[in-house]
C-alpha cells in the first residue's frame, strides 16, 4: 500500500488517522489547525508555526503576569531574586522559540545594508532580554522580560494571519492541468492507439469519445457534436461543431465521435499558455509596501544614534551608570509594539470580520489594496448572471396558435432533453400551469436544435425548434432579438412556423445594487465577457455598468486588466470560470465567487462564499475603514514614540516606566483596532 502522510504537518498517516473529503489528516489536531490557518503548500503556514507561536505565546503570557506582580509590589522584597530567576527561565526558551526569526531577519537586512521592522523588534525585544538577564544574574536593577517576549508574540501573530493563505501558484497550476486527459487515442496506420499527451506532435490525427476531454488545440476533421467549453469562453451554451471548426484542449466533448487533426500540442496549448499567465501574473503582483516597513527604514538608524548619543552625553556628564541607564531607556521605549501590531491587528479584525459576513479574503496585502480600488472588472456569464436562462417572451407569428399552446408543444418536446435551455422553457410551462404533453424519437441535432413527435392533449405532431433556418422559413419578419444579446427559439410543425421564444440570462438579483454601490463610492465598472458584444452589452445596460469590452478570450482578458492596472491606483476583478483565472490572478484584488469553478476560487485572493456581489462594494468599504483604523494607529504609535523617546534621552523616563507606557500605547491600538468588528453588515 503507498504511504499516505498528513496533508498538514506531512507526518505518516496512522490508523487513528481522519479523512474530511478530499483532505488526509494525521490526527484531528492537523485537522482544527488546516481549518483555521488553511493547509500548508510550498511557502505558507505549516502546524510547526502554529505549535511555535502556541508555545511562545503561553510562555510570554506567564511572564506577563509574574512581571505584574512585581510591577505592582504583590511579591515580598526577599522574594525578588527567586521570581526573577523564574522570569530568565521562562523568557529564554521563548526568545529561542519566537524571536530567531527577527534576529536571522535583522542579520539578513544588515548583511544587505538595509534595515526593517525586523531590526527594530530585534533590538528592542533583545536588548530588554539582555538588560533582563543582566539584572538578573547581578542582583540588582530593573527587568523588562515582559517587554522582550511579548513584543515578537503579537508581531508573529499578526504575520501568521496575514500569510495563511499565500503562494498558491503550485496548487493553482496543478489544478489546471488535471483538466488535460493524461492519454490520447492517436490514430495510426495500423489503427488507434493510446499514447501519452506528451507524445503527440503537430499534425497527428485523435479520436475523441463522447464525453471525453479534448487532448490537443486542433481542428475538427470528421464528426459533429456540441463542445462544453463555457468555463473558456463564457459562452452560455455549448457550442455546435463540425468539421473544420476548432477545438481547444480541456474542453469536453458532447455527443458524437471526432476525428481532430493537432495544431498545438505540449506548452503551446491555450490551457498552458493559461498555466503559464497566472504563474507570471502571480510572480509580478508584490504586495504593497507596509507603512510600517517604509518608515522603518528611518526609524531604526534614528534610534539607534538616538541611544549611542544619550548614552556617551550622560556618560560624559554624569558617569557610565546614567549613561546606561539613559541608552537602554531609549531602546526599550523604542521597542515598536504599538508600531509592531499596528497595521497587521486591525487587518486580522478586519479579515475576522470579512469572514462573518462569508468573505475570505487571502492576506492583509490583499485587504489593504481592495480600499484602494477604483476600477471593478465584472465577468458576465455565471457572475453578474447565474448561468440560468429564463424564458423572457413569447412571440406568436401564426395568429392562430395562443401563447401556451406554443410554450406547450415545445415543452413537450423540451422534456428530451436536459440543456440549461431546456430547464428554462419547462420551468416556463410549469409556472403557467400548463399539461405537461410526451415526446418520443426526440433527437438533437448539434448546432440546429431539437425535433420529435410530440404528444398533446391527445394530438401528435412532428414538432421541431431550435435556430430559423432549422424550424423553417419565418412568414412574417420580425425584430431580431439577437441584436439586443437575446437568444431565440424557433417552433415549428406542420411545416410552418408558429412562434418564437425569446431568452436572456438570469440576472442575480442583487447586481443592480452592487453596481449603484460602486458607481457611489466613485468605483468605474467595466463588463469583461467572452460571450457575444450584443449579449453583453443587452447586460451592461440593464445593470447601469459604464463600459463593456466582449468578446474577448482569455489573455485579451489579463491584457486588459494589465493596461487598466497601469495607468490607475487598483484594479479588481471579479469572475468565476477558467477564462477568470489569469485576469483573477493579474489584477491587484482577484474576487472569485464562491459557486465558481475551483480554478478560480484559487486563482483569486478574495472569494465571496455567499455568491452576493453586493459583498463587493460592501468590503471595498469595510477596507477602507480598516484603513483609517490602522492610519490611526501608527499616528498614535509614532506619537508615543516620538513624546517617550524625547523624555528617554533626556534622562527623564524610567525604563520602567517606558515599559508600562508601552503597554498602554499597545492596549489603545487594541482597543481602536476592535472597533472593525462592529462594522455594519450594509
Amino acid at each position: 500500500m503507498p504511504r499516505l502522510v498528513c496533508k498538514q504537518c506531512g507526518l505518516p498517516v496512522v490508523a487513528s488517522g481522519t479523512v474530511r473529503g478530499d483532505d488526509l489528516f494525521c490526527c484531528y489536531g492537523c485537522y482544527l489547525v488546516s481549518r483555521i490557518v488553511g493547509a500548508p503548500d510550498e511557502q505558507g503556514p505549516h502546524a510547526w508555526n502554529v505549535l511555535r507561536l502556541s508555545v511562545g505565546a503561553l510562555l510570554a503570557m506567564n511572564v506577563m503576569m509574574i512581571s505584574l506582580l512585581l510591577y505592582t509590589g504583590s511579591v515580598e522584597p526577599q522574594s525578588e531574586p527567586a521570581f526573577r530567576w523564574i522570569l530568565l527561565a521562562l523568557s529564554t526558551p521563548a526568545m529561542a522559540i519566537l524571536g530567531y526569526p527577527f534576529a536571522t531577519g535583522a542579520l539578513g537586512e544588515i548583511a544587505r545594508r538595509r534595515l526593517s521592522l525586523d531590526t527594530l523588534i530585534a533590538v528592542g525585544s533583545f536588548a530588554a532580554f539582555g538588560a533582563s538577564a543582566y539584572h538578573t544574574v547581578r542582583g540588582a536593577g530593573n527587568v523588562y522580560f515582559d517587554t522582550a517576549t511579548v513584543l515578537p508574540t503579537l508581531v508573529t501573530f499578526g504575520k501568521l494571519i496575514e500569510g495563511t493563505a499565500k503562494s498558491r501558484t503550485a496548487q493553482l497550476v496543478r489544478s489546471l492541468e488535471t483538466l488535460l486527459p493524461r492519454t490520447a487515442l492517436k490514430i495510426e496506420p495500423n489503427g488507434p492507439r493510446e499514447v501519452p499527451l506528451g507524445d503527440l506532435r503537430v499534425g497527428d490525427r485523435v479520436r475523441i469519445r463522447p464525453g471525453e476531454r479534448i487532448p490537443v488545440d486542433g481542428r475538427i476533421l470528421e464528426g459533429r457534436t456540441i463542445i462544453e467549453q463555457a468555463a473558456f469562453t463564457g459562452e452560455l451554451q455549448p457550442r455546435a461543431c463540425g468539421a473544420g471548426d476548432e477545438v481547444i484542449a480541456g474542453t469536453v466533448n458532447g455527443s458524437d465521435g471526432l476525428v481532430v487533426r493537432a495544431e498545438r500540442v505540449g506548452e503551446d496549448l491555450l490551457l498552458r499558455r493559461i498555466i503559464a499567465m497566472v504563474e507570471e501574473a502571480r510572480a509580478s503582483g508584490a504586495p504593497s509596501e507596509r507603512v510600517a516597513e517604509r518608515i522603518a527604514a528611518v526609524f531604526v538608524p534614528a534610534v539607534l544614534l538616538l541611544a549611542v548619543a544619550a548614552g556617551l552625553f550622560w556618560t560624559l556628564t554624569d558617569g557610565p551608570a546614567k549613561g546606561g541607564f539613559a541608552a537602554l531607556a531609549v531602546l526599550v521605549v523604542a521597542c515598536p509594539c504599538a508600531l509592531g501590531i499596528a497595521a497587521p491587528l486591525a487587518i486580522s479584525f478586519a479579515i475576522g470580520r470579512a469572514a462573518r459576513s462569508g468573505v475570505l479574503v487571502r492576506g492583509g496585502d490583499v485587504l489593504e489594496r481592495i480600499g484602494q480600488v477604483r476600477t471593478v472588472f465584472l465577468d458576465k456569464t455565471g457572475t453578474v448572471t447565474l448561468l440560468q436562462p429564463a424564458v423572457r417572451r413569447i412571440e406568436r407569428l401564426d395568429p392562430e396558435i395562443g401563447e401556451n399552446e406554443l410554450l406547450a408543444w415545445l415543452a413537450a418536446l423540451e422534456s428530451g432533453s436536459e440543456h440549461a435551455v431546456a430547464r428554462a422553457v419547462l420551468a416556463a410551462a410549469k409556472e403557467r400551469g400548463l399539461d405537461m404533453g410526451t415526446v418520443s424519437d426526440f433527437r438533437m441535432i448539434p448546432g440546429l436544435g431539437a425535433q420529435g413527435r410530440v404528444t398533446w392533449r391527445g394530438e401528435t405532431r412532428e414538432v421541431r425548434a431550435g435556430a430559423e433556418r432549422f424550424a423553417g422559413p419565418v412568414a412574417e419578419t420580425a425584430q431580431n432579438a439577437e441584436s439586443t444579446g437575446l437568444s431565440l427559439i424557433y417552433v415549428a410543425w406542420g411545416g410552418k412556423v408558429r412562434g418564437r421564444l425569446v431568452l436572456s440570462d438570469r440576472i442575480r438579483p442583487d447586481a443592480a445594487e452592487a453596481i449603484r454601490r460602486l458607481h457611489e463610492a466613485g468605483i468605474a465598472t467595466v463588463l469583461l465577457s467572452g460571450d457575444r458584444a450584443e449579449a453583453a452589452e443587452s447586460v451592461a445596460r440593464e445593470l447601469g455598468i459604464e463600459r463593456v469590452e466582449a468578446p474577448r478570450l482569455p489573455q485579451q482578458k489579463i491584457e486588459a486588466v494589465r493596461a487598466a492596472s497601469s495607468a490607475e491606483r487598483a484594479v479588481a476583478m471579479v469572475g468565476d470560470g477558467i477564462n477568470d483565472a489569469p485576469a483573477l490572478a493579474a489584477a491587484d484584488v482577484g474576487i472569485a465567487l464562491g459557486a465558481g469553478t475551483d480554478l478560480a476560487r484559487q486563482a483569486g485572493n478574495v472569494v465571496l462564499l455567499s455568491d452576493r456581489l453586493d459583498r463587493v462594494p460592501w468590503l471595498i468599504a469595510l477596507s477602507r475603514r480598516t484603513r483609517r483604523i490602522i492610519v490611526q494607529n501608527l499616528a498614535w504609535a509614532f506619537g508615543y514614540n516620538a513624546i517617550a523617546l524625547a523624555a528617554a534621552a533626556a534622562g527623564r523616563l524610567h525604563p520602567l516606566l517606558a515599559a508600562v507606557a508601552m503597554v498602554v500605547s499597545s492596549l489603545t491600538v487594541l482597543s481602536n483596532s476592535a472597533r472593525i468588528q462592529s462594522f455594519p453588515e450594509k
